[in-house]
């Protein structure tokens, strides 16, 4: 039998089904285009852990830095001696980011056979965040202020905090150098 005839005969006897078999195929292919169009890349686990270890190391540091700031002031204070600071937070740094806001709102009168007038009204808000792009290529969010986190309690450990004035002195400048209240401030003399 030549090449030829047989797939001629193919073709006469399942013309039908070469055509359901494309239609078929073309389908399968749209709706493959159409899903990798319409998804949204899932955000990694990875990338989450990254950013809680940015954030707490950023946390981390600004406690250090509090701490460094002042223990070098308070060991400036006449008497103090050799002082140890430990600076704890309530919570992690807050960032502001600018969101686009878009509010859309549609009123309605309705009149039932009655005559009564029922008004409908009906709003929708949008926010996104609003990006840039770094110069890295990445979207990143534009910040318009970050919050440092509250501080929880500081206890400053110093040679000279036997002398009751001293110690008032040295939880004063703390309290007005950090800006907090008298009570979440513990001064203990060293051993």
């Amino acid at each position: 039998m030549d090449f030829t005839k047989l797939k001629d005969k193919f073709l006469k006897d399942n013309k039908k089904l070469l055509e359901n078999l494309t239609v078929i195929f073309l389908i399968g292919l749209i709706l493959l285009i159409g899903a990798s169009t319409f998804s949204k890349p899932r955000p990694s686990n990875e990338s989450d852990n990254k950013e809680l270890v940015l954030a707490e190391k950023q946390n981390e540091d600004y406690a250090k830095r509090l701490e460094r700031d002042l223990k070098s002031i308070l060991s400036k204070i006449e008497g103090v001696g050799n002082v140890e600071v430990l600076i704890t937070l309530n919570s992690d740094e807050e960032v502001v980011a600018a969101m686009d806001v878009v509010q859309s709102s549609t009123t309605t009168n309705e009149k039932d056979s009655n005559g009564t007038v029922r008004e409908v009204v009906q709003t929708e808000s949008n926010n996104k965040i609003v990006t840039s792009q770094n110069p890295s290529g990445q979207n990143a969010p534009i910040v318009l202020k970050r919050l440092m986190p509250e501080i929880r309690g500081v206890i400053v450990v110093a040679d000279g905090a036997k002398d009751p004035r001293l110690r008032y002195e040295i939880s004063s400048a703390v309290q007005t150098a950090l800006g907090i209240p008298a009570y979440k401030v513990k001064v203990i003399s060293s051993k």
